[in-house]
């Protein structure tokens, strides 16, 4: 639920009588509504649109920038040069393409610390077709000193892929076939610009499948999935999108390719985990070879109502105390405008042989009913399951297919968080973050755990928003991720650091982030590859 990979929905519009409805509208829940277009009458397609656009893509740029002076940082010859390289119609000085690769999902409203830092413009966005390109385009960019910001879909929230001034973006999306299925490995030798979506369907007719599955599976590159460490749908069973990983091909900040073998484990340190959750800082990876798995001899899905977020809790820490992993661990609960009672709603999906299935369902449900859970249609699950990439096709549609200059800000005042958390620490930390928010008077739209009960989301917002609400949304913020790294916790799992947590980085890591500096100095003198992203 909430974690999405995730992209809350919050709107807030007035009632027939002026009284005020919000409607938290996640991917994962529309499935429950009966009339999706218009979500209960409470929110319009019109309404939808508009979101979509100032959400994921704030209008970064003001008519009066003068666009020139961006791309002065390089001059005419040395980009002609660069152009000669990998060929004129792979380099794009367009305006539009400009912006559009000027941010990623991340807004001005929703960065905080980093606002200032987005609404940057790339003197040049590049579209390489092979690694050998992108090899020639980032040594060049080390000779000159030129900033590289690598980019893939574009779905990120974090700011992983916000342009710095005058850079090169190197847009991966023409790299995106797939080299290698083999069956009896059970993998899959994908290059960086592949969509999800597409490697899933292409495994398909051989009986195998991804095991990442986010909400933006449809429109979220294999490249940006490794270089977040995504978390999708079925990380119960699959792990994220680092689990999944065998080998990688890397473009060094010096342009030099490094391969590494695609096999479960390799000899010394693993080098492709230097890369996984890295946000490109190191290196651009090009290609990735991938475990991929058995299409499931079956898959059961179910959906439970608990009395509260306690006891639906207490039975997944059941589940995988015996050992339980179920492929989808979905636990949420919506607090209500009045006292009464929340909704708290618990998805359940196992995958695997039918009579793995059938013991563990049968177990999980078990505890789950001892937990005072109440099953749930099975149509209810159903519905929850085909729905859950319908926000990712909508945003496609409305907003990745809207030009730039069209999109309009926004000023929701709010926040989702995403933090891991030892198991034992998770109702603590519940406790903890509603005294604070009733302290600072912002309430909560959801609490959720996701895939497994280590990870514990929330969405927050500010009830009453006006001058200053964002100043005093980043104080809430920072105050409940500081919180979650005393309790031994890490301020986000699901996708990953970018512009918008870097400020938290030194304490987050301790002096393992003057190692990680010391590893980006060596590979990276020059500090042209992805600069600022992760703190670095």
């Amino acid at each position: 639920m909430l974690p999405l990979n995730h992209v809350p929905l919050a709107f807030r519009r007035e009632g027939p009588q002026g009284e005020r409805s919000t409607r938290v509208l996640r991917q994962d829940r529309w499935a429950k509504r009966k009339d999706i277009d218009v979500f209960d009458g409470l929110v319009s397609q019109d309404d939808w649109r508009a979101w979509c656009r100032v959400t994921f893509h704030p209008d970064v740029s003001a008519p009066e920038r003068n666009s020139s002076e961006v791309r002065s940082v390089m001059d005419t010859a040395a980009l002609d040069s660069l152009r000669e390289l990998i060929g004129a119609d792979s380099a794009s000085e367009d305006l539009e393409d400009r912006m559009r690769h000027a941010a990623d999902a991340l807004g001005d409203y929703r960065a905080f610390h980093a606002a200032g830092r987005l609404g940057k413009l790339p003197a040049l966005v590049v579209y390489p077709r092979s690694t050998e390109q992108v090899s020639k385009v980032v040594e060049w960019a080390s000779t000159h000193g030129v900033p590289v910001v690598p980019y893939g879909g574009g779905t990120g929230v974090m700011g992983a892929a916000a342009a710095v001034e005058g850079c090169i973006t190197v847009d991966l999306k023409r790299m995106d076939r797939m080299l290698r299925i083999d069956r009896e490995a059970r993998l899959a030798v994908a290059e960086a610009g592949a969509l999800l979506g597409n490697v899933d369907d292409a495994l398909r007719p051989h009986e195998l499948m991804l095991g990442h599955d986010p909400w933006s599976q449809p429109i979220a590159t294999v490249g940006g999935a490794i270089s977040t460490d995504g978390v999708g749908y079925l990380a119960g069973k699959y792990g994220s999108m680092g689990d999944q990983v065998l080998g990688l091909e890397v473009v060094l900040p010096s342009g030099e390719v490094v391969q590494t073998q695609g096999v479960p484990k390799g000899t010394g340190p693993s080098l492709p985990r230097w890369f996984i959750g890295a946000e490109g800082i190191l290196g651009i990876v090009t290609r990735a070879t991938l475990q991929v798995f058995p299409v499931p001899e079956r898959r059961s899905l179910h959906a439970l109502r608990f009395p509260t977020f306690e006891a639906g809790f207490g039975a997944a820490m059941e589940m995988f105390s015996l050992g339980i992993r179920p492929a989808l661990l979905d636990l949420a609960e919506e607090p209500p405008a009045t006292a009464d009672n929340g909704d708290v709603e618990l998805y359940l999906g196992f995958d695997g042989l039918a009579e793995e299935v059938q013991a563990q369902e049968a177990r999980a449900l078990d505890l789950c009913f001892r937990s005072q859970g109440e099953k749930l249609p099975t149509e209810v699950a159903a519905e929850f399951w085909a729905a859950r990439h319908r926000s990712a096709e909508r945003y496609c549609k409305e907003v990745l297919e809207v030009p730039v200059s069209q999109r309009r800000r926004s000023r929701w005042s709010g926040d989702y968080l995403h933090v891991a958390l030892p198991a034992s620490q998770v109702l603590a930390y519940r406790h903890f973050a509603q005294q604070a928010l009733q302290r600072h008077g912002v309430v909560v739209r959801e609490w959720s755990i996701w895939g497994r009960p280590e990870f514990f989301s929330l969405m927050v917002v500010d009830p009453a928003p006006a001058e200053g609400s964002q100043q005093r949304m980043a104080a809430v913020v920072d105050e409940l991720l500081v919180a979650a790294q005393d309790m031994g916790g890490a301020m986000e799992y699901c996708h990953g650091v970018g512009l918008k947590l870097a400020h938290l980085m030194p304490r987050e890591k301790g002096p393992g982030l003057e190692l990680l500096r010391r590893l980006k100095e060596a590979l990276d003198p020059h500090g042209i590859m992805n600069p600022g992203k992760l703190g670095l």
